[in-house]
């Protein structure tokens, strides 16, 4: 079972990544990471789906982890 600590370390890591691909790619918002997957968030992955040419549906499938994995290394 994972606790709310743990799913608030995740979101907060997927945030920073989203952050550092701000940084190199304009179509992506600049978020502020904050451990809620709020909107900003939402939007962002979208951004990294539509840039990337991936299924756009804001949430973080495995297709959509590894992508974003793939583009910070």
């Amino acid at each position: 079972m994972t606790s709310i600590y743990d799913k608030r370390n995740n979101i907060f890591e997927l945030q920073s990544m989203l952050r550092r691909i701000s940084f190199l790619e304009d179509s992506v918002r600049l978020i502020n990471p904050d451990s809620l997957f709020g909107s900003e968030t939402t939007q962002a992955v979208k951004q990294v789906q539509q840039f990337t040419g991936i299924p756009v549906t804001g949430d973080v499938d495995l297709l959509t982890w590894n992508t974003i994995l793939s583009l910070i290394r």
